[in-house]
């Protein structure tokens, strides 16, 4: 690689990239434990993020189910709104899992 100024052209040496324990030991610094830089976070099953029609199934997620069960986006979606229906939006919800029903049936028919 060449570097110019108005009035001279500097040559500089194409560096290899270096590994993180090369880099470091260039440092002179010992490699740093990753876990003292990551803050102490909550973990997502530990709290509940609004909706507290959650709440309704005995501290069993949706997402525990669909999780266990391995189910897709859709399938998810329809756990997720026939598990809520009668605790937040009703028949909204209903219509809302009937919609990813159909898409399921639609792309598997």
């Amino acid at each position: 690689m060449i570097y110019a100024t108005p009035t001279t052209v500097v040559p500089v040496p194409e560096e290899k990239e270096l590994t993180l324990e090369e880099y470091f030991r260039r440092l002179q610094v010992e490699e740093p434990e990753l876990d003292s830089y990551i803050p102490e976070l909550d973990k997502p099953r530990d709290k509940q993020v609004g909706g507290k029609h959650y709440h309704q199934g005995k501290g069993i997620q949706p997402w525990d189910i669909i999780d266990a069960w391995e189910l897709d986006f859709w399938e998810g979606n329809v756990v997720k709104y026939i598990l809520r229906w009668k605790h937040k939006d009703g028949v909204q919800d209903l219509e809302k899992a009937r919609h990813y029903l159909d898409y399921i049936i639609s792309k598997n028919s």
